[in-house]
């Protein structure tokens, strides 16, 4: 989003998309959007569009990412910890995908490293 905005400022400049990619190379390097995306703002901003959001996609809308699904899963989460995503998505009738997307997007649930069998230290004096 910052260099599309970027993009637009050095379009109003009146700078060519050879230009702007350029300095978005100087700034950004290898993170820099391909000259191809920065010649498909250009021509977007000459054909009057002015904003710098894309254009909604066609397709169909998540049906198991929902609010709904995403709250059932944090009280089952809250009553039992240890519930595998197997048996999270056969309760919640969705992929393991969608769960684990949930767990970690929605909720920024995370796996602890635990080490089952500490090693112990042995002491100087031994």
């Amino acid at each position: 989003m910052e260099q599309l905005v970027n993009i637009k400022f050095c379009f109003k400049l009146g700078k060519t998309a050879m230009e702007t990619h350029e300095m978005l190379v100087n700034v950004y390097g290898v993170d820099a959007v391909s000259k191809k995306c920065i010649f498909e703002w250009f021509k977007r901003f000459r054909d009057g569009k002015e904003d710098v959001k894309d254009d909604p996609r066609s397709g169909r809308p998540s049906t198991s990412t929902t609010p709904d699904n995403i709250e059932r899963m944090r009280r089952m989460l809250a009553d039992d910890r240890r519930l595998s995503l197997r048996m999270t998505a056969e309760e919640l009738e969705i992929s393991l995908d969608n769960v684990s997307n949930i767990i970690h997007e929605h909720l920024q649930k995370h796996k602890k490293n635990v080490c089952a069998f500490p090693t112990l230290r042995r002491s100087s004096n031994v």
